[in-house]
């Protein structure tokens, strides 16, 4: 799972509202400011909407000893556009992990909210180690700048170890892990005077969310979960499956089409000859430097090969350039892949300091060979993926999690799960495992949908959801209307980038 630029629901501008409109929003600035115990000032950050509210609250890095260094945790406030709003609001948690919720506040996630938003407030909390709440950036070869790096081995260990040296001096690396920050993200409910809340999130959210919900129950009204996982993926054991899944429906879908398949008709084919080619070793490629312009003869690693591959797999949008990439790279041309590993990097976006923290105290520990072997066999990704992250995570301080932790969340709490069949990253089957555990809940496949929630069917179930409290009842016939994107098919646009 990655971040939540992913999501690109549909464009819309706050500052559309009708004066009236504002006025209302003013209203309930100040309701909001008198209640809250945080200050929090009217604010035009540079990723809120508007007449946002931005604040700050603090709370110690060791929650158990209430010693030490604290943590400045950075939130944004969208209030309510009306003059009684509604008393449960939303929060919205991101994916990654390691991205920053409040770049949400005005990006695409945004729109998400405007709905609801017309008589909730909407939250916005950085996690402890992202955006702006001491965050845990580092390079471990994310910066495309260097293409050796960018295209070598995945988590390189001096970089690990110098990321985590770094970060040692401003953090107590352990204590940043997903349970810690569900009490961070209760506090700050708490301050700003709410009871209970909705929670919504996307990929990596929709695990913290649980988390929430298994420890802090009476205070949760819905929840809203789109690319649906849980605790029990063991990240990142879940990439592998998860990847071949969508890449097997790609197959699968560039036949049907029309188009695609008379421009590609030995897709899978083709597939398999490149695959079989890094198999052997290194690909080298000759490439533009992206900084000097001059030419460079650059390995790419199988495992980055791979891991850019599957990233491109996560949604119908990214992975519609797929078949035109494969069939240049059976050619032995590699440029289409390095401009959409390029266009479609996640890495520099992601507090890593905070994703190794969760993955290696959360997920790696509970990765036998029995399950790697299982998870892996047959697929495209292999084996190396999750070894070269458990042999980052040696080097990496892991936090304190019960074995518990790996059980799925029970909740008797309303549950609205969006699942897309051709997700990348998070299939519907970890979604089908979560909602038995929850009576309230129901699971909605989309079949040409991959991660996160980027369709105006999404928007409405959201909506009916969070405003009913229950997902009794919605009408879910627009999921037949998502389709795939058109498959990118001549060079011209594929060149043209994302």
């Amino acid at each position: 799972m990655k971040s939540s630029r992913f999501l690109s629901i549909l464009t819309f501008s706050l500052s559309a509202l009708v004066a009236s409109g504002c006025s209302r929003r003013t209203d309930d600035h100040r309701a909001i400011q008198v209640r809250s115990r945080i200050p929090l000032r009217t604010c035009n950050h540079e990723n809120a909407a508007g007449d946002a509210l931005c604040g700050n609250y603090e709370v110690y890095e060791d929650r158990t000893t209430k010693t030490g260094r604290k943590i400045s945790l950075n939130i944004i406030v969208l209030p309510a556009q009306t003059s009684n709003p509604t008393p449960d609001p939303v929060f919205w948690l991101v994916g990654g992990p390691g991205d920053a919720a409040t770049r949400d506040a005005d990006s695409s996630p945004s729109t998400l909210f405007h709905e609801v938003g017309k008589n909730r407030d909407v939250i916005f909390v950085d996690q402890r180690g992202t955006g702006s709440s001491n965050p845990l950036n580092c390079d471990l070869g994310d910066d495309p700048a260097n293409l050796a790096s960018f295209f070598g081995e995945l988590f390189p260990i001096e970089k690990v170890r110098a990321c985590r040296q770094q970060l040692e001096k401003v953090a107590n690396l352990a204590l940043y892990t997903t349970p810690i920050a569900m009490d961070d993200l209760d506090e700050v409910r708490e301050a700003l005077g709410y009871d209970k809340i909705n929670l919504a999130g996307s990929s990596y959210g929709t695990i913290a969310a649980q988390v929430y919900m298994r420890q802090h129950p009476d205070h949760v009204r819905a929840v809203f979960l789109a690319g649906v996982a849980s605790p029990a993926i063991r990240q990142p054991l879940l990439f592998a499956r998860a990847a071949q899944n969508a890449l097997d429906f790609l197959f699968v879908d560039c036949a049907a089409d029309r188009i695609c398949n008379t421009a590609f008709p030995n897709f899978k084919s083709e597939f398999d000859a490149v695959i079989a080619r890094f198999d052997k070793g290194p690909v080298n490629a000759e490439l533009k430097d992206p900084q000097t312009g001059t030419k460079q003869t650059v390995q790419i690693t199988r495992e980055s090969f791979v891991e850019h591959l599957r990233l491109l797999l996560y949604a119908p949008y990214s992975a519609r350039y797929v078949p035109i990439m494969i069939h240049h790279a059976s050619q032995n041309d590699f440029l289409p892949f390095v401009s959409l590993a390029i266009s479609f990097n996640v890495g520099p976006s992601l507090a890593r300091g905070m994703y190794l923290t969760v993955t290696c105290s959360e997920g790696v520990p509970f990765i036998t060979e029995s399950l790697l072997t299982q998870e892996s066999k047959g697929t495209f990704v292999g084996e190396q993926r999750v070894r070269s992250h458990m042999e980052a995570c040696k080097e990496w301080s892991h936090g304190k999690i019960a074995p518990e932790f790996i059980d799925l969340v029970n909740s008797a709490a309303p549950v609205l799960m969006i699942s897309g069949e051709v997700d990348g990253a998070t299939p519907p089957w970890f979604g089908e495992d979560a909602v038995k555990h929850f009576p309230n809940g129901r699971q909605v496949k989309f079949r040409n949908m991959g991660h996160g929630a980027n369709n105006a069917c999404v928007l409405s179930l959201f909506n009916d959801f969070i405003n009913s409290g229950s997902s009794a009842g919605l009408d879910t016939s627009c999921t037949a209307t998502v389709r795939r994107p058109a498959f990118i098919t001549v060079d011209s646009a594929l060149y043209a980038g994302p």
